[in-house]
C-alpha cells in the first residue's frame, strides 16, 4: 500500500498597505492627490483633470476624507467602480471611522 501524501498550502493574501491621515494629508497637490472614502484610501492623482464635477472637487478633498461628499453626491454605481481602481490601501485602524 503507497503512502498518500496530503501537502496544505496556504495563500497568504497580500498585506493590504496602511496610511495613517496624516501620510494621505501629505498628498494634497495636483501631482500628488490622495483621498479617503469610507476608510479607504484612492491615489486620485491621474483622476483629477477627469473628474465629471471638474478638478476643483476633487482638489477641495486632496488629502483629506471625502467619505460625507462622496455620499451626499449619490454617485453611482459606475462611478465607485471608477474609484475603486485608484485603491492603494486603508487607513491605519486607530483614525478609522468605522474601528
Amino acid at each position: 500500500p503507497s503512502a498518500h501524501l496530503q501537502t496544505t498550502v496556504t495563500h497568504r493574501s497580500p498585506r493590504v498597505p496602511e496610511f495613517s491621515k496624516d501620510e494621505v494629508a501629505d498628498h494634497c497637490e495636483i501631482h500628488s492627490c490622495w483621498i479617503i472614502v469610507c476608510d479607504k484610501v484612492y491615489d486620485v492623482t491621474n483622476f483629477t483633470r477627469e473628474h465629471p464635477g471638474g478638478l476643483d472637487v476633487i482638489m477641495e478633498y486632496a488629502g483629506r476624507d471625502a467619505t460625507v461628499a462622496f455620499m451626499d453626491k449619490g454617485h453611482s454605481k459606475d462611478a465607485w467602480i471608477v474609484l475603486s481602481g485608484y485603491y492603494i490601501g486603508e487607513l491605519v485602524k486607530k483614525d478609522r471611522i468605522n474601528k
